[in-house]
């Protein structure tokens, strides 16, 4: 689990998109937890998206936590692979963000 001290990036979006569906067509792996939660492997990193306006498959708002780097590239910088996982997951969605908004805690 995530400690105090990870990263965790808050995103929200014009409207309600499918976060799995997201997910799949940007060719992300990823683990499904359930109705709101999802383990993603991003660039060898081990990241939680977490619906918080509705559930995973319809979604308005999400968070990102960072909870494991990668163990080919341990210096990543975590606040750098949060931005670019969102920058490309909310790309395939063509919503757009919420006023701009998905930015760091």
């Amino acid at each position: 689990m995530t400690g105090e001290d990870e990263p965790v990036h808050h995103c929200s979006l014009a409207e309600s998109v499918d976060l799995l569906e997201a997910l799949a067509a940007a060719e992300i792996e990823h683990l499904d937890v359930d109705e709101l939660r999802t383990i993603v492997i991003y660039r060898q990193s081990i990241l939680m998206v977490i619906a918080r306006e509705g559930q995973a498959t319809a979604a308005r708002e999400f968070d990102v936590e960072f909870w494991k780097e990668s163990p080919e590239d341990p210096d990543q910088n975590p606040e750098q692979i949060l931005a670019a996982f969102i920058d490309e997951l909310v790309a395939v969605t063509d919503t757009p963000r919420h006023r701009g908004r998905c930015q760091a805690d």
